[in-house]
């Protein structure tokens, strides 16, 4: 049976890899002249010319206070997922052999999707510190790029995890890792605009901002679209190939405890309403805001992780808690 840690594993590994994707994208579109310059190999100046090759990654103030810390608390989050599920698994030398294991599988890939996050989270935060003396412009980018890829396979993955126990049928819907992508790249937009309002990195990046609040409201548009599909065709009936009986019956037990069980509470109120609903409104108003506004940016951050939380307890806790009231009976 998952528990609890599994779920804040869940959580916390998809919003620490979100934020990743979102900062790395956030880098690789910040202006080359504001955030380089050329140096003169053979005399050692500094240049804007670009005469010399070497180009070095020089961060101004504002992209100190937004990228850096911004990676941090990624890191933090990817930290934290790591220890929940050390936590679950009992042993750390499993999760050693784990890694030593060159087999692939979901849970080997995930495994190291996650530590490899982390590594280049922590060296893309010490490079936009400005700890990395003389660092390479074209190196952070590949960096960069590097970390999108492995932050999206991360996301993918705690959804892929669920799908992959096809004993339990709600989990085996294709559009279970959808969701789990589109809900982590939404926590990982909030925690980035709640980080910019309390490093006071928002005051520079108001537009931008904005803008990502723009790119959430569609996310979470699409989230609401996929949650929709993925019930609907649960309580349909409709799901993929499973491995235990009863298999109709129990999707269908996973379905109704999920939108009208004991706990169609948190799903209602915590994930569609508080996760979807309000941050859609919120979003909208700070998208179409001239100016920073604080309270409302770390309103809607806090209701999205809030929502993203609640999301994957609902659905960890649906589709366990019919299949093992099957089994015992």
């Amino acid at each position: 049976m998952l528990g609890p840690m599994i779920v804040c594993y869940l959580f916390l590994g998809g919003a620490g890899a979100g934020a990743c994707l979102v900062l790395a994208v956030l880098g690789l579109l910040a202006p080359r002249e504001r955030v380089a310059v050329v140096i003169d190999g053979a005399r050692g100046r500094v240049s804007h010319r670009a005469a010399s090759p070497r180009v070095v990654l020089r961060v101004p103030e504002p992209y100190r206070k937004l990228l850096a810390p911004g990676y941090a608390a990624a890191l933090v989050a990817l930290a934290l997922g790591m220890v929940f599920l050390l936590a679950d698994v009992g042993r750390a030398d499993r999760v050693l052999l784990l890694l030593a294991n060159p087999t692939l599988s979901f849970v080997a890939v995930g495994a190291w999707s996650l530590a490899a996050c982390a590594v280049l989270a922590a060296l893309a935060a010490l490079a936009w510190g400005g700890f990395a003396c003389r660092a390479s412009l074209r190196a952070v980018r590949v960096l960069e790029v590097a970390l999108a890829v492995v932050a999206l396979v991360v996301m993918a993955y705690t959804g892929l995890l669920l799908q992959s126990l096809s004993a339990v049928p709600l989990w085996a819907s294709p559009w279970l890792p959808v969701l789990f992508v589109l809900s982590s790249l939404s926590c990982g937009a909030a925690l980035v605009l709640a980080v910019a309002q309390f490093t006071g990195a928002a005051r520079a990046f108001a537009t931008v901002l904005s803008r990502l609040a723009a790119v959430d409201a569609v996310v979470i548009v699409l989230e609401a679209a996929v949650v929709a599909v993925f019930v609907g065709l649960a309580l349909a009936g409709i799901g993929g190939d499973f491995v235990a009986g009863r298999t109709a019956e129990a999707l269908a037990a996973s379905a109704e405890a999920l939108v009208a069980g004991e706990a169609a509470w948190l799903f209602w109120g915590g994930f569609v309403l508080v996760g979807l609903a309000v941050p859609l409104v919120l979003d909208a108003v700070l998208a179409r805001a001239r100016s920073e506004r604080p309270p409302l940016a770390i309103a809607a951050a806090a209701c999205i992780l809030v929502g993203g939380f609640a999301m994957r307890f609902c659905v960890v806790e649906a589709g366990m808690h019919p299949l093992l009231a099957m089994t015992v009976g």
